[in-house]
């Protein structure tokens, strides 16, 4: 008789009241033992197997669900999201049929620009109106993809053109109000980019 036998035996005669404990006779092939190990086993598999169904940054972009086909898009496909963006901005703005935008003199002007940095862009049509490269310049479309260092522009000719950030100074355009965006304040992720800290002055290239 094994250990944990002994120990179930004595358990069991604990139960027993005193005086018919001598009657008691456990019969050690009668007993079957459960092991928690095996269940241990079995829940470690299910968690490394529900790890494993989660692709990595690595594998998202070995299988190209980060990229864009170049010439199969259509301009006019990109308008339903481009009218669902101008209820967002004007929503993430807080801006009001004849209103204005906070002047630098305004209290309200910091918040505001701050909100406009913060911005989801996807959506949004842009126009680069600065560049170090002069081939970008006067460059526009609908932005369909915007990651860290780059935006993607569907332009009306329905091909889709990368646009580095930190090069360029894009203009934006909502209702009748304009505004003009620094491309290396968006240098970092939407998701990351919507949470992050803004300075209160970041020095432009220009």
């Amino acid at each position: 008789m094994d250990h944990a036998t002994v120990e179930l035996k004595e358990f069991i005669t604990d139960l027993v009241i005193p005086h018919q404990r001598c009657n008691v006779n456990i019969i050690p092939d009668h007993i079957t033992m459960l092991e928690g190990t095996k269940i241990k086993k079995q829940h470690s598999r299910k968690r490394r197997a529900h790890k494993s169904a989660i692709l990595s940054r690595k594998e998202y972009a070995k299988l190209g669900l980060n990229t864009l086909p170049t010439m199969q898009m259509k301009y006019e496909e990109a308008l339903p999201l481009h009218h669902l963006w101008k209820g967002y901005v004007r929503e993430h703005l807080d801006l009001r049929v004849g209103g204005e935008v906070p002047q630098v003199h305004d209290p309200r002007y910091e918040g505001f620009s701050k909100k406009l940095v913060k911005m989801d862009l996807h959506g949004a049509k842009l126009k680069v109106i600065q560049s170090k490269c002069k081939t970008l310049e006067d460059l526009s479309g609908i932005c369909v993809m915007d990651t860290k260092n780059v935006l993607k522009l569907l332009g009306k000719d329905n091909r889709i053109r990368t646009i580095p950030k930190s090069e360029c100074v894009f203009g934006l355009k909502v209702g009748n109000m304009e505004f003009t965006i620094f491309g290396q304040h968006l240098n970092i992720r939407p998701a990351e980019r919507s949470v992050k800290k803004i300075k209160n002055y970041v020095k432009p290239f220009m």
